[in-house]
């Protein structure tokens, strides 16, 4: 009798936390799926998938949580499609101590150049000089800076992950199809540049005026 008083109660809560979890539009981790598609339509169908065990910053850096408690730090999917055949040129040294909003990475497209910001206070474990110079082509798998932060969890509601995550993302891109029209010397170049049999092209930003890559820092890489 108690084994069954103590199942009930068990399952009773599980079904209020799913309740709670539906009304905040969220899945309970149990039934978390491991990707999140998001299917680009305003770019001519284009999809592809984040993980949803990792959280994003709104400076489109992406933070995976490892066993040890340091962080791998990275470009996140936004960052290498927008700017193309992207690669890190600088990375935070070793020890440096790094507050939030402090560059963590410097990348590079074309000609151009781009400051990414850190998205968390915490001191700078390793680099992977793996990746250094190269073109990244899976951002997930591609990982610059490890670092030890005291703070992740106290901050950790700053940062989005899972269906969030993906619907954040997808504004993103609207809002790139948008800059890319206004940094175009003229509108028929913005069609041309911004499809590639409608796709963004890999060239996109680097095809732009000069400011173009000061003008996307402040709208799409602030925290």
């Amino acid at each position: 009798m108690v084994a069954i008083f103590v199942l009930t109660a068990f399952l009773f809560f599980i079904l209020v936390d799913l309740l709670l979890l539906k009304v905040q539009g969220k899945n309970h981790p149990a039934f978390e799926p491991s990707f999140f598609q998001i299917d680009l339509s305003a770019f001519g169908g284009r999809s592809f998938s984040i993980p949803s065990n990792l959280f994003f910053s709104k400076g489109h850096t992406w933070l995976k949580k490892n066993k040890d408690g340091s962080l791998d730090i990275g470009i996140d999917t936004f960052g290498t499609m927008a700017l193309g055949a992207v690669s890190l040129i600088k990375c935070a040294e070793v020890g440096k101590e790094l507050k939030r909003g402090e560059i963590i990475f410097e990348g590079a497209f074309g000609n151009k150049t781009v400051n990414f910001l850190s998205p968390v206070n915490g001191i700078v474990k390793s680099v992977n000089t793996n990746i250094m110079g190269k073109k990244i082509y899976d951002p997930y798998d591609a990982w610059g800076v490890k670092l030890f932060s005291k703070d992740f969890h106290e901050n950790e509601k700053l940062f989005l992950s899972g269906i969030g995550a993906s619907n954040w993302m997808k504004k993103e891109f609207i809002k790139l199809k948008n800059f890319i029209g206004s940094h175009s010397p003229n509108i028929e170049l913005a069609g041309a540049t911004m499809y590639d049999g409608g796709s963004l092209a890999n060239d996109a930003l680097s095809s732009l005026i000069d400011k173009s890559a000061n003008d996307f820092e402040k709208e799409f890489l602030s925290l």
